[in-house]
């Protein structure tokens, strides 16, 4: 089930998320990043988030979405590894794309790290396409019009 935040229930599992399934993947550009709890918070208010919890009401996975007047952008996603590749991340992105639909945006987008291959491929599989590479940061932005509709 996927539903919205609550940060009481839902950031500990956010936060542990993050810092094990992405940070990772960033810290290969910038050792030593960190990322605290409250900056973490700060992020998550400036945002959309939800939640895909178990039917044991566990905290599966996470989606931040921020959306602005042209596009929705995915700010995090991360999926705990016991449950990825069971649809999780498809249907979190399927609310991303509806939710841009429904305000009239016409293009998703994210950011993916540049060795973060697996997230790279799954995000193609979506029909997302790489429109900007940032050599500093090591990250590829991904783009996809929703001018044809979302994922099935």
């Amino acid at each position: 089930m996927l539903r919205k935040r609550v940060p009481s229930k839902d950031d500990s599992v956010i936060f542990q998320l993050v810092e094990e399934e992405l940070l990772p993947y960033a810290r290969l550009t910038k050792p030593g990043l960190k990322l605290t709890r409250p900056e973490l918070r700060k992020r998550l208010r400036r945002a959309e988030t939800y939640v895909e919890v178990t039917a044991g009401r566990q905290a599966a996975g996470f989606i931040t979405l921020k959306l602005d007047r042209e596009r929705v952008t995915v700010d995090l996603l991360a999926v705990h590894p016991r449950y990825q590749g069971k649809g999780i991340g498809k249907r979190m992105m399927q609310l991303a794309e509806r939710k841009a639909q429904v305000k009239g945006l016409k293009e998703a987008a994210l950011w993916v790290d540049e060795a973060n291959g697996k997230a790279r491929m799954f995000y193609e599989r979506l029909g997302y396409r790489p429109a900007y590479y940032d050599r500093n940061l090591r990250c590829m932005l991904m783009v996809k019009s929703l001018q044809s509709g979302i994922l099935e």
